[in-house]
């Protein structure tokens, strides 16, 4: 049976009517229900009538809450958003609450590197964390990076200040000590190794030092692509060798950005939410259903479920919860 989705175009640096289009171009190519959350006189007129409406204008909630609880009624598969992380991540505790045993849920980002995409968890949906909830955001990640993109036997490593045993804060080290006999776990990685050299399939770390990574990448890369541009603007010489090397430039630039990585999901909950970037336009959105498509045909939920489910509460250093992938 298709999935159903829900895309909520409200609440984004663009339009939703960009949003909009740019979800049901994307959703032609997919076997799937779109419906998109908005409020109705915001939406593009004449939209096929394979597209379905949640209607924001009627009721109470915003977007985001009424979107999540379709999904806690059954009524959707998958809600997809690129408001506010701070509202998705409450609307989706609070709605759906965590899958059995997991103790936090962890938003799983995925960067793009020079070697492959990159998983990073958490990204900003616990900023306090408990060595315990780090070990988690592991098996989350481990389980996501095998399951929904297909990776054999994926790595995860512990984002920390040097690659040695003993480095780090007192969270770090705790939650090194919980996942240095689990299977799949290559000890720390260093922040400016993840883009060049891709130590891990997933990257572990508190939300708050997880959400400073991305956002300090991305202001990063912003800051390469705009100099190299102004540079090749410069004279009639460089804009000459700007259009020589426009394809390899495209490349680059598609390589580096963040359209095509466009949707983390917040594993752990009792359901399929992914937040999608507030800067995403309608390309980005389209990349970010994408992404909501492939968990869903995954079972990312059902997986993770059976995956935490027999640990109860558990405490993740239990001999009962060594292993960090499903079998």
């Amino acid at each position: 049976m298709k999935p159903r989705i829900i895309v909520d175009v409200m609440g984004a640096d663009h339009p939703p009517a960009e949003l909009a289009w740019g979800a049901v171009h994307a959703s032609a190519n997919l076997p799937l229900t779109l419906v998109l959350a908005a409020q109705r006189r915001d939406l593009p007129p004449h939209l096929p009538p394979t597209i379905e409406i949640l209607d924001c204008d009627e009721g109470e909630g915003s977007s985001i809450a009424r979107g999540i609880a379709a999904v806690g009624r059954g009524e959707a598969d998958a809600f997809l958003s690129p408001g506010s992380t701070g509202a998705v991540v409450r609307a989706a505790v609070l709605q759906l609450g965590r899958l059995p045993g997991v103790l936090r849920p962890g938003l799983c980002a995925s960067l793009p590197t020079l070697h492959g995409e990159v998983l990073l968890i958490d990204a900003g949906a616990t900023a306090d964390p408990k060595p315990a909830h780090l070990a988690q955001f592991a098996q989350l990640g481990l389980a996501y990076a095998e399951r929904v993109l297909g990776i054999p036997r994926p790595t995860a490593g512990l984002l920390n200040i040097g690659t040695e045993q003993g480095k780090g804060d007192r969270l770090t080290r705790a939650a090194y000590d919980l996942l240095a006999d689990r299977d799949g776990f290559i000890g720390n990685v260093e922040p400016h190794t993840i883009l060049t050299e891709r130590p891990a399939d997933v990257v572990v770390c508190g939300g708050f030092s997880g959400n400073l990574f991305l956002k300090a990448t991305e202001g990063g890369t912003e800051a390469i692509l705009v100099t190299v541009r102004e540079a090749l603007r410069r004279s009639p010489r460089t804009r000459l060798g700007a259009w020589l090397a426009h394809p390899a430039l495209r490349a680059v630039g598609r390589r580096l950005r963040y359209e095509e990585h466009n949707a983390a999901p917040l594993l752990g909950v009792r359901g399929l939410v992914l937040v999608a970037h507030g800067r995403s336009d309608g390309r980005a959105i389209g990349g970010a259903l994408r992404r909501a498509f492939l968990a869903c045909q995954a079972g990312i939920v059902e997986t993770l479920h059976s995956l935490f489910a027999p640990m109860g509460l558990a405490n993740p250093g239990d001999p009962r919860v060594r292993s960090a992938t499903p079998s």
